[in-house]
Formats: C-alpha cells, structure tokens, sequence
C-alpha cells in the first residue's frame, strides 16, 4: 500500500535504461543475495531468513511501484535493506526496476554483456 501511486519518472521499458539497471543491480550487490542471470547467489544468502526472493517471479508479477518502494525502503526484519539510506539515488533505484522487470527474459550472455564494465 506505501507503493500507491508512485510513478517512474523514467522509461522503464527503455534498453539504455534496463542496461543502466543490470549495472546498478551488479555493482550494488544485488546479485549477492538474489542471484542473476549465469550468476548464483553468494553462499552466506541461504542462511537468510526469510529467503531472499527469485527477482524472475517478482520481475512478473510486482508492480514497479512496490518493486522501488522495496529497494528504497528495505523489509524490516529481513536481509533486505534500505538503499535510500546507502545513498543510492531514486534514479538509480528506478533503473534498478526496470532491469528487475526485464529480468525474467534477460540472457546470461545480455547479462554478461551489460555488466562488463561493471564488475
């Protein structure tokens, strides 16, 4: 209910966009915990309680809006933190969304490819 009417103020559907994501996500640790395309989550990640979740199934079926307010705001009492208080950018957060939406149709090879430079 926090994500009501939140709007991106980007084209999430944007391929410059998504690929600015896929950087974010893998220079932010992101992928640590959830994994990515060709990349498997970091041992310590299955010790979370809950599990962190599988981005493909939330990338399907969560709206952006929820998605941003969950990467800005963090879940309490989980692993997942706020990554407006680490200083990220809502920018940067929304690119982080679009990737996150593209996710479930994105390649180990794009992923590779985007995150090159990044790693």
């Amino acid at each position: 209910r926090h994500s009501d009417g939140l709007r991106s103020p980007i084209a999430l559907d944007d391929p410059e966009v998504v690929k600015a994501g896929a950087r974010a996500f893998a220079t932010r640790g992101c992928a640590t915990c959830h994994g990515a395309p060709g990349v498997n989550w970091a041992k310590f990640s299955e010790s979370l309680n809950p599990d962190p979740p599988d981005l493909k199934e939330a990338g399907a079926t969560d709206s952006p809006a929820r998605i941003f307010w969950v990467v800005k705001n963090g879940i309490r009492m989980t692993g997942m933190p706020s990554f407006a208080k680490a200083g990220v950018p809502d920018n940067e957060l929304w690119q982080i969304v679009a990737f996150v939406k593209k996710l479930p149709s994105v390649s180990e090879a794009d992923y590779k490819n985007w995150t090159a430079a990044a790693q």
